[in-house]
């Protein structure tokens, strides 16, 4: 088939990859520093919302304040989690601590 569609190059035998030095790896990384021995665990959570926040936080990640819902509320979150005072953000620290140690032993009972 004369003047088809493909037209291969005639030079067979041409290498077209060009190799270049072996790899190097520049940042070794740890074990320890992917996994850690915390007490944690994460799995999905419903909060009840109505309509109206439900609709704010859409309109703040539509206008990209976080790229995703969660990403908006944990936003908003940590920014008021800054600005507790020390009293409140010791207490807040240890109301946490024992809701997300509840959550690692209730895990452990699923298994």
């Amino acid at each position: 088939m004369a003047g088809g569609l493909l037209n291969h190059s005639k030079k067979s035998g041409q290498n077209k990859l060009v190799h270049s030095g072996p790899v190097k790896v520049e940042n070794q990384v740890e074990r320890g520093d992917v996994v850690t021995d915390e007490n944690t665990v994460t799995f999905p959570a419903n909060v009840r919302v109505d309509n109206h926040i439900r609709n704010q936080i859409t309109a703040l990640n539509n206008i990209g304040i976080g790229s995703t819902q969660k990403e908006v509320v944990g936003n908003l979150l940590s920014e008021r989690i800054e600005k507790l005072s020390d009293s409140d953000r010791q207490r807040f620290n240890r109301i946490l601590n024992i809701l997300e140690q509840k959550d690692y032993l209730t895990s452990l009972s699923k298994k």
